[in-house]
């Protein structure tokens, strides 16, 4: 077959043109089929007192050109400790020169990275046991990472977890991110906080205000415990997506869902609003809190960002995507980790066009939307809107039980999969699509992922970041166990590349020189354009009957090169035009005139060859009029 092959290929050149542009084009498809996807694993941590592990958050790229991150475990449990210390690591994107540090009195770090304007990052997490307290517990910390070390901020009275968010000023918005409580616990999980730029915190919204005034202890409607935010520079407003909300609020249309009751909201707050917010101590008015969207588990699935599960939200333009855990579909089933999470989407103009994007399928149930076994299960970590305009994430297992081998030793969940959301062109998004790009393995790869970062844009790739949580170490998984400390992996999207639409052609293959000819031709993901040959200097990227000038005679070549808007390779067309000489009148070799001008030619006096004929002619007729003599 490997024999044949390439003579079928030189045929369909030859003698069927397009049938060899359709064999490229397939040969082009297949380089963006899921199979590109495989991941590059940078580094395999070598657990506790050897560099560290269980990375609970992607790394991500600093303007220093490495990546950064934290694991959960660094270091041995020292005396009155329940987990060891964590890190906080830095390596190439090679994979190269991985350094960490313990986070010493920080502890762990529990949150994504979030960029800050200097080049640094921010994260929140555990703080040391606080003096007098159960070796289980830990205080609240928020610390900033620049160039791999880790820096103690003033911690917050609460502990923050899920993914926070900084706006254009550089304030943090960050909330607690566990189930809400009722509102006459005392606890502080209802709120919405902000780290200023001071350093200070502030309440922006306390949702449990509302319902007090009213003598209750329940929930506002219009939050709980803020899990996920997002800063909209576009808008100028945040965005965020709260856990567990509204208890006590019932739809009977909603009778499977888990009691009945509301388990998160999407909320927007203006800039003005949460200065006013800022200004009352969190007492904001409720009717400048704009709700987007309540959810119920079984329709929507569950916002959560419980222990180290964190869910994302992204935005796309007008549109808000995230994910969720737990789209629990019969009454009862409290925290079932069997129904796998959803994608949603919602435009932020639009709260009626909030729709689920995807189910997924749990460990051995049928998703509502009828995919295929092993889709994914348990979206975890945050998104990514890549350079392609598709999102892409990762789940923290495969969502099925692997078949037991013949030894029958039952295999661990599915280490997890690599997912793409290929955004629709409908004004809706209703023609949005889920595919699976690759299934990790947990001996090799890793498994259990934390979600990606973005990386940077080069030959017409786009490198994107992530981690494993567990496994990793190279052996074959044989138990129902997951060995291995994590990994560091990086993922190669490719892009669209500069192309010509229409080539460059010509109004005309022959003219003569100095005849003004017409170019024309189209393209598509080129940035800019040249020209060179017979003619030079910069053009559009697409251009139609452009005029230019034949300047020589013979073959005169036109080349246009296009860079690509991904720094893809360049792209060149050419087209040729012969250019023939300009056709003259003849010209006479007459007598010169003493003033040594020519006779002959132009409008100068007639030659004497040419009036001798002419005279003996007009002879001849004089003859023939005259009468004859007898």
């Amino acid at each position: 077959m490997n024999s044949i092959q390439p003579a079928l290929r030189r045929v369909a050149r030859v003698a069927f043109p397009a049938l060899a542009l359709a064999l490229s084009l397939a040969h082009a498809v297949a380089q963006t089929l899921p199979a590109a996807f495989k991941p590059t694993v940078l580094h395999k941590f070598g657990g506790e007192n050897k560099g560290g592990a269980k990375p609970a958050v992607p790394p991500v790229l600093a303007a220093d050109g490495r990546l950064y991150g934290h694991t959960f475990l660094g270091a041995s449990p020292s005396a009155g400790a329940f987990w060891g210390q964590g890190t906080v690591y830095g390596l190439d994107t090679t994979g190269a020169n991985h350094r960490f540090e313990l986070l010493g009195s920080i502890y762990q770090g529990s949150t994504p990275l979030v960029p800050t304007a200097d080049g640094g990052f921010l994260v929140a997490g555990n703080g040391a046991v606080p003096p007098g307290g159960n070796f289980w517990e830990t205080a609240a910390a928020v610390f900033s990472i620049k160039g791999g070390k880790a820096v103690a901020l003033p911690a917050p009275s609460f502990k923050p977890l899920g993914s926070m968010a900084l706006d254009t000023a550089g304030n943090l918005y960050m909330g607690p991110g566990e189930s809400a409580s009722f509102c006459n616990t005392g606890t502080a999980n209802n709120t919405l906080w902000r780290m200023n730029v001071d350093k200070t915190y502030s309440k922006v919204v306390d949702f449990c205000q509302y319902m007090q005034a009213q003598g209750s202890n329940q929930l506002h409607p219009k939050g709980g415990a803020p899990v996920a935010s997002v800063w909209s520079y576009t808008d100028q407003a945040l965005y965020v997506l709260t856990g567990v909300s509204a208890l006590g609020v019932y739809d009977s249309a909603l009778a499977t869902d888990y009691q009945g009751r509301s388990v998160g909201t999407l909320v927007k707050l203006s800039k003005a609003a949460i200065e006013e917010g800022v200004a009352d101590n969190g007492t904001l008015d409720a009717s400048k809190v704009e709700l987007l969207h309540t959810f119920m588990r079984a329709r929507d699935g569950e916002p959560t960002a419980k222990g180290q599960r964190i869910v994302g939200m992204i935005e796309v333009g007008e549109w808000l995507y995230g994910t969720t855990q737990f789209n629990a579909p019969t009454a009862g089933s409290t925290m079932d980790n069997r129904y796998g999470g959803t994608i949603w989407r919602v435009k932020k103009s639009d709260p009626k066009s909030f729709a689920v994007v995807h189910y997924f399928r749990g460990s051995d149930t049928v998703a509502k939307d009828g995919t295929a076994l092993a889709d994914g299960s348990a979206p975890s970590g945050p998104l990514v809107l890549a350079a392609d305009g598709n999102i892409y994430g990762t789940t923290a297992t495969d969502g099925s039980t692997m078949s037991k081998p013949a030894t029958g030793l039952a295999t661990p969940y599915g280490a997890g999969t690599l997912y793409r959301i290929k955004v629709g062109a409908a004004a809706d998004h209703a023609d949005d699509s889920y595919e699976v790009l690759h299934r990790f393995d947990m001996g090799s790869e890793g498994g259990t992922l934390t979600g990606l970062s973005a990386g940077a844009v080069a030959g017409g790739v786009q490198k994107l970041y992530g981690a494993a949580n567990v496994g990793g170490d190279g052996q074959p998984v044989t138990t129902t166990t997951a060995p291995g400390n994590g990994t560091i992996f990086s993922i190669d999207v490719p892009l669209p590349i500069a192309a010509f639409s229409q080539a460059l052609t010509a109004s005309v293959t022959t003219a003569a020189v100095g005849s003004t000819i017409e170019l024309s031709w189209a393209t598509s993901q080129a940035s800019s354009c040249s020209a060179s040959g017979a003619w030079s200097g910069a053009q559009q990227t697409s251009g139609s009957k452009v005029p230019v000038v034949l300047a020589a005679e013979g073959e005169n070549s036109y080349t246009l090169t296009c860079s690509s808007q991904n720094d893809g390779q360049p792209v060149t067309s050419k087209v040729s035009v012969q250019a023939t000489a300009v056709t003259k009148p003849e010209t006479g070799t007459g007598n010169t005139g003493n003033d040594g001008g020519s006779n002959g030619g132009g409008g100068g006096p007639l030659s004497a060859l040419l009036l001798a004929p002419l005279a003996a002619l007009a002879w001849a007729r004089r003859r023939t009029s005259q009468p004859s003599q007898t």
